[in-house]
């Protein structure tokens, strides 16, 4: 309380002025800290010391929660004296506070920018001094502009969420500097002095309460974008290991025909040191850039103090960097998305609230072999990287696999490939094939197989995208066998993509030789789902054991990712059209006509899309008239242009 307050003469060892404050003496010096923060600048380099004679005897930090003011204030006729001293060893609270590790980043143009507003506080941190320290001299060159952005902006270690913010960082970069070409056919020698290293965790972070409110406003509303908003306030990534110390840069240029004479020329290093300020990319009101790369004329530096105007001495600026107060960040690794680093239940609120993404998209050949009538071709997911590999087995994730099969030989009319997923438990699915034919031969195909992976971004790596993904699951059953959505005119007036597929969780003896096929029809204001299962060895429709219709709505989708188009048919007659890609297509088919009931299949041959049945005689096919003739609408997804 203010009554058990003394003045007190709050002194710097070798300042002449002392300051006054009120102060209970029987506080403890780390409370006399917090006290003293508020009024006292770069306190984390100041230490507590008690007068001993003509001498000053430091106190450690941890031992401050143990010591009261009163034990060390010095009583001078009266008057009361407390001195601090500079540290000559620096603390991870004052290099913490200077360069701002615990703020969010973003990755641009223009070098890499803090976030103007916290969103974490560190609480503690493994601080390494010893070994840290070191002299290296390289040359830093450019393959691209991707590699260009990574280690202007200090990253230069191979790491796969690197890769992943540099994208988010070329997403919203998009005013480039017109000498952006030149700078990727630079080099850079550079002279690096590493002084310290700074590990953390999402356990030595504790959330701010700001950052914490955002999220769950976030969270409640539902809408992604207020989530992008987030990151333009308080960053990307955090790294969550960052060396400190100095570096200098000495631009040169790789000889290239198309530059002129005096670009071609490397710099000297005698270098002058006076700025020219030229910068490039985009800017943000709410982050700031920590350090443009081409802060100088021909040279950069990063750490330490060197006079201007004069020509480089590495001497001078060596020996500046024997004051910690000099040192600046000179290398960050292993970047960590804010929202991974969020409480467990923040976080996972917090993807699920953003809804699921397409994950992963490719395009693989594989051969198949039909020597014999019903049999399937088994593709596993093997060569898809390792990460997705991870995703894809965390429940987190709950994934789903779409797939798409185009056979490239436009003269091998008389197959329909079909495709199904296999989804067992813990386990990752596997994408059955079945060959299908009206009078079997045997054959051999080269197909080529469309896979989309669909989930939570449970690693934030495409909150940037606009297009989010709604995954409705159905289960099949034979006594009740039309699944029903909501909302058919809504996809259909919006221009909005929907897709289905058939999930099995297991291959046995009933199901291994059925294909399943699929459409869509209008019902009211609802959308059938329409179910074929065929059977490859008997030649006609059949029920089928339970399994799991997945329906995919891409919200969102860009217009140039959908195309709409109708083509009539008959039993005489299959639908036949033609477009400009060979690769496979992501297509559902969609009848407005409520009393079509006819089974077809999707037959994609290379630049052709042919719509036909199998069947002509079970009892689906001859319940309708022998001339009905039909209009069916094609919905075509390319998740390539997303």
């Amino acid at each position: 309380m203010t009554s058990n307050k003394v003045m007190v003469f709050v002194e710097i060892v070798g300042d002449t002025t002392p300051t006054m404050k009120k102060l209970n003496l029987e506080n403890n010096l780390f409370n006399i800290r917090k006290e003293l923060r508020k009024s006292t600048n770069d306190m984390n380099i100041l230490l507590f010391v008690k007068k001993v004679g003509h001498k000053n005897a430091k106190i450690e930090l941890e031992d401050e929660n143990d010591i009261l003011l009163n034990d060390i204030i010095f009583d001078n006729s009266g008057s009361k004296f407390l001195y601090l001293l500079k540290n000559s060893s620096p603390s991870w609270n004052y290099l913490n506070d200077k360069c701002k590790l615990d703020y969010g980043r973003i990755m641009s143009f223009d070098g890499i920018k803090e976030a103007s507003n916290k969103a974490f506080k560190l609480k503690d941190c493994e601080f390494n001094l010893n070994g840290a320290e070191k002299y290296k001299k390289g040359q830093l060159e450019f393959k691209s502009e991707e590699d260009w952005m990574m280690k202007t902006n200090l990253f230069f270690g191979i790491d796969i969420n690197v890769q992943n913010f540099i994208g988010f960082g070329l997403s919203i970069g998009k005013s480039k500097n017109e000498n952006l070409k030149d700078e990727i056919n630079s080099t850079y020698k550079y002279t690096e002095i590493g002084k310290a290293t700074l590990k953390f965790s999402k356990v030595n972070l504790g959330l701010t309460n700001d950052f914490e409110n955002d999220i769950k406003d976030a969270i409640a509303s539902k809408e992604s974008r207020q989530f992008f908003e987030i990151i333009e306030k308080y960053g990307q990534f955090i790294p969550t290991e960052v060396i400190l110390g100095g570096r200098v840069y000495f631009k040169g240029v790789k000889s290239s025909s198309v530059k002129s004479e005096s670009k071609s020329k490397e710099v000297s290093l005698n270098a002058s040191i006076k700025s020219s300020n030229i910068k490039i990319g985009g800017n943000s009101s709410d982050l700031k850039s920590k350090s443009d790369f081409y802060s100088f004329d021909h040279m950069r530096l990063l750490g330490g103090n060197h006079p201007e105007d004069e020509n480089f001495d590495e001497k001078v600026w060596i020996e500046s960097l024997k004051d910690y107060q000099t040192w600046d960040c000179i290398e960050f690794k292993n970047p960590v998305s804010i929202f991974q680093l969020l409480p467990d239940d923040l976080y996972k609120e917090t993807f699920k609230a953003i809804g699921k993404r397409i994950l992963y998209k490719n395009i693989e050949e594989y051969d198949y072999y039909l020597f014999k009538p019903g049999r399937y071709r088994t593709v596993e997911l093997r060569n898809i990287p390792k990460k997705i590999s991870n995703i894809i087995l965390n429940d987190d994730a709950d994934c789903d696999i779409f797939a798409a099969v185009v056979d490239p030989d436009e003269t091998s009319k008389k197959v329909f490939f079909n495709c199904q997923i296999l989804k067992k438990p813990n386990a990752k699915p596997n994408i059955i094939i079945h060959g299908i034919q009206k009078e079997f031969e045997e054959c051999k195909y080269r197909l080529k197989i469309g896979i989309m992976i669909i989930g939570y971004d449970i690693d934030f790596n495409f909150i940037h995208s606009n297009v989010s993904v709604e995954l409705i699951k159905s289960v099949y059953n034979s006594k009740k066998p039309n699944m029903t959505l909501p909302f058919e005119d809504e996809l259909i007036s919006t221009n909005t993509p929907f897709l289905g597929i058939p999930v099995l969780n297991s291959i046995t003896y009933l199901n291994s030789s059925i294909a399943i096929g699929h459409n869509f029809r209008k019902s009211d204001n609802k959308l059938d789902i329409e179910t074929f299962p065929y059977c490859l060895k008997t030649n006609d429709y059949v029920n089928l054991p339970k399994f799991t219709f997945c329906t995919i709505i891409i919200k969102d989708c860009p217009n140039e990712a959908y195309q709409l188009f109708k083509l009539c048919l008959s039993q005489k007659e299959p639908g036949i059209s033609e477009f400009n890609d060979p690769n496979p297509q992501y297509i559902s088919l969609y009848s407005s006509d409520v009393n079509s009931c006819l089974p077809v299949f999707i037959n994609q041959k290379s630049k052709k899309l042919y719509i036909g049945h199998i069947c002509k005689n079970c009892k689906i096919c001859t319940k309708s008239p022998k001339s009905q003739k039909s209009v069916i609408e094609c919905i075509l997804f390319n998740p390539d242009m997303i």
